[in-house]
């Protein structure tokens, strides 16, 4: 599951404070918001980074001419 749902949560918890009148609760949300988001693209960068990339050494083509001799 996506860790999106957070976002979504925090925008209407926002919503909710500013229609209330909570100025401070919403500006904090605003916050909480923003930095749910950041931790969410830092953990997607980690995982994309952790990726094990090929480790064999890719060799050298063999080059074959015509008659079956190698180049």
């Amino acid at each position: 599951m996506s860790d999106e749902w957070i976002i979504d949560v925090l925008t209407d918890l926002k919503a909710y404070a500013v229609k209330n009148g909570l100025s401070v609760t919403a500006d904090q949300l605003d916050d909480a918001r923003l930095i749910a988001m950041t931790e969410i693209a830092s953990a997607s960068r980690r995982t994309t980074e952790n990726v094990k990339p090929y480790d064999k050494p890719v060799g050298r083509p063999t080059l074959y001419i015509a008659g079956g001799e190698h180049a």
